[in-house]
């Protein structure tokens, strides 16, 4: 099929609306994929021992790290791009793909590793199965660039919505048969392959056979520091639960793991798609600091409204959540919830957009450098907190306290941004979210409600709090919005009619 080119690369809207439709899209999947992950976890929590979550989690730990380089940060060098060249991108693509083939053999070697440190011998045949991951993420890495460039996000939306569905389908289905831990094997191989299906449906490229070194020097540039980084954050994140099951034991693992499926809600659910769209906007904008900081800004007021008070309500009302939603036998993971949650929250609204500057202004190295310095604090941390889950719980949080200084410390030396406004930005919420969790204990010690009074009770006072939160910081909710407002040029970009021209679509979009 011979590609005929378009004219311009546009995008799916534009401005504040586009933003927010682009942001609400996204997170809508994410959400729904939050919302029925809760749902369907008092299933899987009966049918599941806390070992079968355990030993997945441990198994996750090799999968994560292969998953993190599969694309080695060439996808998101591709949406850098300021021209198309189908070449270019086609070598990219061979290239990805034989690094996720190096990395699937990798993962399936570390089977038996595993299973000898932690005397689990069925490691060796989950890792064998979920070898497969790497690889297809890797193969749908740079489709997904394109779709994204093209910022075709309520697309990528709907595809993230029947991925969700079918793995929670096929997870579900299994538990109830009996098959334990490779219910959840299943539901990871269902994400991978459905999604892999949907975005090469969406996308407009298509591989040519033909692979060009001299076409991937600023990519493998990009990739070099993006791969340490990547690398050092998996590490950072994954060392705990390393630890935990060589130190504590399984059942702690297992603790840990249903306390992160929910804390992590925080990230993957709303920072995770709002950053995928921040980040295209930054990489827009990298020739205006001000711009830049905008952005940054605006980003982060409205991810802190979406997020301070309702997970400090979940925080608040943890112990009576997790034991109505898993049973008693997870009331445990409530603490564990309580002390992490904040630190993550923190991250989730100061951090992933510091990500997105650093990479939009290629300057990689402070990512690196901000990415080993966390890495070291965390395992300073973690090493004098394992004498309890809670202590490694609060250790999550401190690392946050101290991180997010230290970030906005190396943001300033390349956007013009002050302390005060990024400490302002959080202030509201903050504020309300003190006097929430104080009403609430003061309402259950007087009350002394039951799990189901509990819950309910800390969901109305949060309902309540978000809208006083509205309501305090309307005026700088309405400037975050605004500030997103941009004219067609800001939000498309041409194509250099003289480089190669991109495939005409071979499916709707």
């Amino acid at each position: 099929m011979s590609p005929r080119p378009p004219n311009k690369w546009s995008s799916e809207t534009g401005g504040a609306r586009g933003f927010l439709v682009s942001v609400g899209s996204l997170a809508s999947a994410r959400v729904f994929l939050a919302v029925s992950q809760i749902l369907v976890l008092p299933i899987m929590a009966r049918q599941l021992s806390i070992e079968d979550f355990a030993i997945m989690a441990l198994a996750m730990t090799a999968v994560i790290l292969t998953q993190t380089l599969s694309d080695s940060g060439l996808g998101r060098s591709l949406i850098r791009a300021s021209e198309y060249d189908h070449e270019e991108w086609s070598s990219v693509f061979w290239l990805m793909v034989a690094v996720g083939l190096g990395l699937a053999l990798i993962t399936c070697a570390l089977g038996p590793v595993m299973a000898w440190f932690y005397d689990e011998p069925r490691l060796v045949g989950l890792l064998a199965v979920l070898s497969t991951v790497p690889l297809v993420q890797a193969i749908t890495a740079a489709p997904n660039a394109e779709v994204e460039r093209r910022e075709k996000f309520n697309a990528i939306a709907r595809v993230q919505m029947t991925t969700t569905t079918v793995s929670l389908a096929l997870a579900v289905g299994l538990a109830l048969v009996g098959a334990g831990v490779w219910a959840l094997v299943a539901q990871q191989l269902a994400l991978a392959l459905v999604r892999l299906v949907g975005i090469v449906r969406l996308s407009t490229f298509r591989p040519a056979w033909v692979f060009r070194a001299d076409k991937l020097g600023h990519h493998l540039v990009f990739a070099r520091d993006t791969i340490i980084q990547s690398i050092l954050s998996t590490v950072r994140r994954q060392f705990l639960v390393l630890i935990i099951g060589r130190v504590l034991g399984a059942k702690d693992v297992g603790y840990f793991a249903m306390s992160q499926r929910f804390s992590r809600l925080a990230q993957f659910g709303i920072a995770g798609p709002m950053s995928s769209i921040v980040y295209v906007r930054m990489a827009k904008a990298q020739g205006n600091p001000q711009r830049l900081a905008e952005i940054y800004l605006g980003s982060m007021r409205l991810l802190a409204l979406i997020l301070i008070v309702p997970m400090a309500m979940l925080a608040a009302g943890s112990a009576p959540i997790f034991a109505l939603f898993l049973g008693d036998e997870w009331r445990p993971v409530a603490p564990i919830f309580a002390m992490s949650i904040g630190g993550l929250t923190l991250e989730a609204i100061v951090l992933f957009f510091l990500n997105c500057l650093f990479r939009a202004l290629s300057r990689t190295d402070r990512l690196v450098r901000i990415t080993v310095e966390g890495m070291v604090l965390q395992i300073v941390l973690g090493l004098s907190a394992f004498h309890s889950l809670q202590a490694v719980a609060i250790s999550m949080t401190v690392w946050s306290f101290i991180m997010v200084p230290r970030g906005w410390q190396m943001a300033r030396q390349l956007i013009p941004l002050s302390y005060r406004d990024a400490i302002a930005v959080l202030v509201p919420g903050l504020a309300v979210a003190t006097v929430s969790i104080a009403i609430y204990w003061q309402l259950t010690r007087i009350l002394a409600p039951s799990d189901w009074g509990a819950a309910g009770l800390a969901i109305l006072i949060g309902i309540a709090g978000l809208g006083v939160e509205v309501a305090i910081n309307w005026k700088g909710l309405r400037r975050a919005v605004g500030m997103f407002r941009a004219d067609d040029a800001q939000s498309a970009r041409p194509i250099n009619t003289n480089s190669a021209p991109m495939p005409p679509p071979l499916s709707p979009q």
